[in-house]
């Protein structure tokens, strides 16, 4: 009786600190969908993204070279902050 009150303790434990875990996770992210703001991709604070500050970025839907060049209206292998504000993602596919 005593070893199966123990498990559960530990059980209840890990099970709060993961949840917990993923709910910082998503403050920090923020909603679900919500696009990133320029400043938190552009890490050296140079002001602009370059494809080794963006591929480290976790994409919804195709491949960071895709995507980045897409974002990248002017082709000069980094993305300003005006090309970021501008780009509108493609919407999801609604499922029938």
């Amino acid at each position: 009786m005593k070893k199966c009150v123990n498990v559960m303790i530990a059980l209840a434990m890990v099970v709060g600190v993961t949840s917990q875990s993923y709910a910082q996770d998503s403050q920090e992210r923020g909603p679900k969908g919500a696009r990133p703001d320029f400043s938190s991709i552009d890490s050296n604070n140079s002001g602009e993204i370059d494809f080794d500050e963006f591929s480290a970025q976790t994409l919804p839907h195709g491949d960071h070279q895709t995507v980045f060049d897409d974002i990248d209206a002017d082709g000069n292998g980094v993305i300003s902050e005006q090309e970021f504000s501008d780009h509108k993602p493609p919407r999801p596919q609604q499922r029938q």
